[in-house]
């Protein structure tokens, strides 16, 4: 079969055969066209250009720093989810942020299982929907509270339990980390709370008492990854090195 440069030495030089040539060709692209299937043309005029990204409701901002803790980044807002047990349903993020840390230290074996203490926080942890904090932070950060199974099922032998409650909380432009670092989209706050903790046990009259930070990331409105009626959990530290202060 002959290559592009071979038909052209074949080509006729005579005026006469050239108009030939081009009618011919005009109605070979006619009949070309009448066989097209719908919209062929459209599709062909639309892949030649840059192809355009999904239209979306908030415009994605260049990479900056990232806000301590888990990395996040803006996505599609959720649907406003129902409240779950115990958790607060507040647009205050500092309020929020104190009663996820009041809640991460409290627990009672005497009335609860480790699972039950487990999924009670982890029930108002709002995943974003690119993934960025799944429940395996969840996961290791709670623990960082000093406990898992293991720890849990030697505590319920002794009737273990411990309160907590928050005397002070510094968040967003307070902590230094934050200043440096700003959250990428307004309405995701930072707060790191201290806490009076203490542990009792029935078995034991003595109680522990101390002091723990726990910094907490708090979504709001008008973040466009929270619902619009309320702020949501999406990460917390307790983990001593991830502290933000």
């Amino acid at each position: 079969m002959r290559g592009p440069s071979a038909w052209i030495r074949y080509l006729p030089r005579s005026r006469r055969q050239w108009f030939l040539i081009a009618v011919l060709g005009i109605l070979v692209a006619a009949v070309i066209a009448l066989f097209l299937p719908p919209g062929a043309v459209t599709t062909r005029q639309a892949t030649s250009g840059p192809t355009l990204p999904p239209p979306t409701s908030q415009t994605a901002a260049a990479p900056g720093p990232e806000v301590p803790g888990p990395a996040v980044a803006a996505a599609t807002a959720p649907a406003n989810a129902a409240v779950s047990p115990g958790e607060p349903q507040t647009l205050d993020f500092r309020a929020y942020a104190q009663a996820t840390a009041e809640a991460l230290y409290t627990w009672d074996s005497r009335t609860s299982t480790y699972t039950q203490v487990y999924a009670h926080v982890r029930s108002w942890w709002v995943v974003l929907a690119d993934g960025s904090n799944p429940l395996t932070v969840y996961t290791h950060e709670f623990e960082g509270t000093g406990i898992n199974a293991a720890a849990f099922a030697q505590l319920t032998a002794y009737k273990a339990y411990r309160t907590a409650k928050a005397i002070q909380s510094s968040c967003d432009g307070q902590l230094a980390q934050v200043r440096d670092h700003p959250a990428p989209w307004k309405g995701l706050h930072v707060c790191t709370v201290t806490l009076d903790v203490t542990d009792r046990s029935t078995t034991d009259p003595h109680a522990t008492a101390y002091s723990v930070p726990v910094s907490v990331m708090v979504n709001c409105p008008p973040a466009a990854t929270a619902p619009s009626n309320r702020c949501v959990l999406v990460g917390f530290n307790t983990t001593a090195s991830r502290i933000v202060y």
